[in-house]
């Protein structure tokens, strides 16, 4: 009896820890795709950290804060002509610790008259029981 109450308890552990942080970290970059490519650019902030601690830096510029960073994008990419179609590919998630990573990839714009593309570093942490980006490092 004894055996079989451990064995269905080990069971039970294995499964509550089957939840693999790289997967739930990729999802946040997937929900971000597909909400670029709806044009919706409200839900594809929801992948960072609504803090005005949040960091994004490109070219020469550091932004700081969720509400900044929105503003940016809607200013750079107002129609969906600008937004074009968003493709991420990860080459790389290293778990630092139980509550954070680094994802390095790269990112690919296709639009009518170009094709811009660069790569990203990322800070995942998660705060209250959430993945959210923290900092993001793009560049061309």
């Amino acid at each position: 009896m004894f055996k079989k109450g451990f064995s269905a308890l080990l069971m039970l552990l294995a499964f509550s820890v089957a939840a693999v942080p790289t997967d739930d970290i990729a999802q946040i970059l997937s929900m971000q795709e597909d909400a670029w490519n709806r044009g919706d650019l409200d839900a594809y902030m929801q992948g960072y950290w609504r803090s005005d601690k949040m960091r994004f830096v490109s070219g020469k510029k550091f932004r700081y804060g969720w509400e900044e960073t929105l503003a940016a994008y809607k200013k750079n990419y107002p129609d969906k002509a600008a937004l074009g179609t968003l493709k991420f590919t990860i080459k790389e998630t290293k778990m630092l610790s139980n509550y954070a990573a680094i994802v390095v990839g790269r990112w690919q714009l296709t639009r009518v008259k170009d094709q811009p593309n660069g790569v990203f570093t990322l800070l995942v942490e998660k705060i209250d029981d959430r993945w959210v980006i923290t900092h993001d490092h793009t560049s061309n």
